[in-house]
């Protein structure tokens, strides 16, 4: 998990790690406090001493994830005004982040449900704060006249689908590097918002490797 595990315990981060592969192939409900103490080598009592429930264990999961996304992306554009490099330092943050982070991903998406109100609220309130830079991206660049976009929150979601996608057929032992995708992603996302990619920003990729990646072929 790419979030600030060096305060953590050793245990803690083996419980977090655990429930991450637990959560993705059981799902929340059906996953046992029992099965998150093997998959630590701990006793099932013992995750109190770590744990308030199983349910705060998940919210500690999707909220911290979401906190080291946009600490990332903050720390990347800290100082970027052109609307250009901003979307470029967006994809390559969202893109990195995701393709290391799949079950996290997986999890987050699935299990959402399961939050407590207060906690959903948190963590869906994180995920529109994520978008909302995006927007403000969009939303600058319409200004500044370098994008075109009808709405830019409907760009956001087209943008944002377009590469969170990614994850459900990125293979790491496929025949594209995840630095290629994120090239040819990012050059998508330019044509997207009438956006010219600035020299050295994106690589196009050529005519044959273009074609293969739209066939959503699982070992890309």
């Amino acid at each position: 998990m790419r979030t600030e595990d060096s305060a953590r315990h050793p245990t803690e981060v083996a419980i977090r790690s655990a429930a991450i592969r637990v959560f993705a192939k059981h799902g929340f409900k059906a996953a046992s406090l029992r099965m998150l103490a093997k998959g630590v080598g701990i006793q099932a009592p013992s995750l109190y001493n770590y744990i308030k429930s199983k349910e705060r264990l998940l919210f500690d999961l999707l909220r911290d994830v979401l906190i080291a996304l946009l600490a990332e992306l903050d720390a990347a554009n800290r100082d970027v005004a052109d609307p250009v490099a901003r979307l470029r330092n967006f994809i390559n943050v969202h893109m990195d982040f995701h393709l290391d982070s799949r079950l996290e991903v997986f999890v987050g998406n699935m299990e959402l449900r399961n939050l407590t109100k207060p906690h959903y609220k948190v963590v869906t309130g994180l995920r529109d704060e994520y978008s909302g830079r995006l927007t403000a991206i969009i939303d600058d660049g319409v200004r500044m006249g370098v994008f075109e976009a009808v709405d830019s929150r409907v760009a956001t979601f087209a943008v944002l689908a377009m590469l969170t996608g990614v994850c459900n057929w990125y293979r790491p032992d496929g025949r594209m590097s995840k630095q290629e995708l994120v090239r040819i992603h990012t050059d998508l996302a330019y044509k997207m918002l009438g956006a010219q990619a600035s020299p050295g920003s994106a690589v196009k990729a050529p005519r044959s490797a273009g074609a293969s990646v739209g066939a959503s072929r699982a070992t890309v």
